[in-house]
């Protein structure tokens, strides 16, 4: 009990950071280095590190499988998130990405994986994705002279908001038991506070590039999980999570490596 209320806790505050982190860049830098930020297993990363501390090797493989294939429903709610975020409001574009995630991950949890078939799943969502989104990488933001630096208490606020909100979603995947963690783990928490926060702020046209640039990166985080699952076993957790951290790492930094150079450091959009 003591290590779920811890886990709990530190992926509270670990996505909280990373959201107000995230956040951040994304209006100063712009949607490349926020994108990449929220790629990164900084959610789900503690709660696999509590799971090997609290289960065999055996259950990290199998949610870790599991957690690989549900990566596959963030990717279609990315893609729908990018298709829509352009002239619609909040509500109208993260409900049905939400709902596409769900009715997903409900499908992929009624499914025994494997390796391959896991990994041809995200090849095939992905690569849907990234082909259907490619107009959105395409969009040249304006430069605008004046960007809104948000005060210390809308940080606060925002880093509360999404421990809270972390904490209820950990609360039910304990009520779900340990059957479909994999796929609980796997919901994009920190994508979705992250739009929360930015779509008012920077507008449809920016997110749906923040979104469409995610998409690369998120597909990264689905290798982590596999090298995870692949290593785990063999090697002990601590080798197999310092090495999907590893690979996770080396994927963003090839991810930003491959941008062009005027995309390295964009202009964000004004925000008031």
């Amino acid at each position: 009990m003591t290590v779920i209320w811890v886990t709990a806790l530190v992926r509270a505050l670990i996505s909280g950071t990373v959201v107000v982190l995230a956040s951040v860049l994304a209006e100063i830098l712009g949607p490349v280095w926020g994108a990449l930020i929220v790629s990164l297993p900084v959610s789900a990363g503690p709660a696999y590190v509590f799971m090997a501390l609290e289960h065999d090797t055996d259950f990290v493989a199998g949610a870790a499988l599991n957690g690989f294939a549900a990566n596959a429903a963030t990717g279609l709610f990315l893609t729908v998130y990018t298709l829509r975020a352009a002239g619609r409001g909040l509500v109208a574009v993260l409900g049905p990405a939400t709902l596409a995630w769900l009715v997903a991950a409900c499908a992929i949890s009624a499914v025994s994986w494997t390796s391959l078939t896991a990994l041809l799943l995200n090849v095939l969502v992905y690569g849907v994705g990234i082909v259907s989104t490619r107009m959105a990488v395409r969009t040249s933001l304006v430069r605008s002279p004046v960007v809104a630096r948000p005060r210390p208490l809308d940080l606060l606020v925002r880093a509360a908001a999404v421990a809270l909100f972390v904490t209820a979603v950990l609360a039910i995947s304990a009520a779900l038991g340990p059957a479909r963690t994999g796929i609980v783990a796997a919901f994009p928490v920190t994508l979705t506070s992250t739009f929360v926060i930015l779509h008012r702020r920077l507008g449809g046209a920016a997110m749906a590039r923040l979104a469409s640039l995610a998409i690369r990166g998120v597909f990264g985080f689905g290798l982590t999980l596999l090298t995870l699952h692949l290593t785990v076993r063999s090697f002990g957790a601590a080798y197999a999570l310092s090495t999907a951290l590893l690979i996770s790492l080396i994927y963003s930094a090839g991810l930003l490596a491959l941008q062009p150079r005027h995309n390295a450091k964009e202009p964000s959009v004004a925000t008031r």
